[in-house]
């Protein structure tokens, strides 16, 4: 069995807290496919990093949250110039 990670844990909390299906979800998001949404939620297949903004929108939560959790999983040397350089609060 494989470990989950962190975005995957982070991205199915927030759909949970949004109150929304994962079709609605997907919809909002404009994701053709609501499938998609699954298989990032189980960590089956990354989350674009094009597509943290309108996914964090349609979860309802702060944009930069989502982004920090994919960036620092996904390019941890990234995150850490970018988060070096930009002022987000914990």
């Amino acid at each position: 069995m494989t470990e989950v990670s962190r975005a995957a844990t982070f991205l199915s909390a927030a759909i949970n807290s949004s109150g929304l299906t994962q079709k609605e979800i997907a919809r909002r998001a404009v994701f053709s496919r609501p499938n998609v949404i699954s298989m990032m939620k189980s960590g089956e297949t990354k989350i674009p990093i094009p597509r943290v903004p309108g996914l964090a929108v349609a979860c309802g939560i702060p944009k930069h949250r989502l982004l920090e959790v994919v960036l620092s999983e996904e390019h941890p040397e990234i995150w850490e110039v970018i988060s070096d350089m930009v002022c987000f609060d914990p």
